[in-house]
């Protein structure tokens, strides 16, 4: 029986806006998109920005090695958080959910950003819990974050519906054995995740 339900923020509770984000950034500059995010990625993790082992300072500095950057970090920064929308078909549905027995928390590959996003936002108090890669020093890369964050929460794997828009971790989490929605089309998932909650 599920008992609680854990979301994705980006690509879930908002648009995807760090890849949409830098592919802006270097169509901008003139830089080739497909490897400009690549190296942004492997920049992210191999200073261990993404699980607060290196400051976004650091990550700044590391990144603007491999490329001559036209726009200040700021420009660069505003360009990826205003990526970052909202969406409020999704807030609704968190809101609804929050109104029955159901716990909620997120559970999150993000960095500092996330508090930042909540500031301008408002939505962690829609949560019980905030699980965000920058503070549990682990990502979902690694399977052993689900039955981890499970036991902290204090529910079984089996007891969580996981909702994320990445296919490598909702098959982690799947074998980790809780219940998965894979969020490719959120019109369609909110009513697939009202029907297994039977909300609707």
């Amino acid at each position: 029986m599920i008992k609680a339900v854990f979301f994705d923020f980006g690509g879930v509770i908002a648009d995807e806006g760090w890849e949409k984000g830098l592919r802006d950034i270097a169509g901008e500059q003139g830089f080739e998109p497909e490897q400009f995010f690549a190296d942004a990625c492997d920049v992210l993790w191999g200073t261990g920005y993404m699980y607060g082992r290196a400051t976004e300072d650091e990550f700044w500095t590391k990144f603007g090695e491999r490329y001559d950057f036209k726009m200040t970090v700021d420009e660069m920064r505003q360009i990826i958080f205003d990526r970052f929308k909202i969406r409020p078909e999704v807030i609704e549905l968190i809101k609804k959910i929050g109104k029955t027995d159901y716990r909620l928390a997120i559970l999150s590959d993000q960095v500092n950003w996330l508090d930042e996003f909540n500031e301008k936002y408002g939505f962690y108090d829609l949560f019980e819990k905030v699980y965000n890669s920058y503070y549990l020093g682990k990502g979902k890369k690694d399977r052993t974050v689900f039955p981890e964050v499970c036991a902290d929460f204090g529910v079984k794997p089996d007891e969580v519906l996981f909702v994320d828009d990445n296919a490598g971790h909702i098959e982690r989490a799947k074998n980790e054995g809780l219940q998965i929605v894979h969020f490719v089309d959120y019109i369609r998932n909110i009513k697939d995740i009202e029907v297994i909650l039977c909300l609707s």
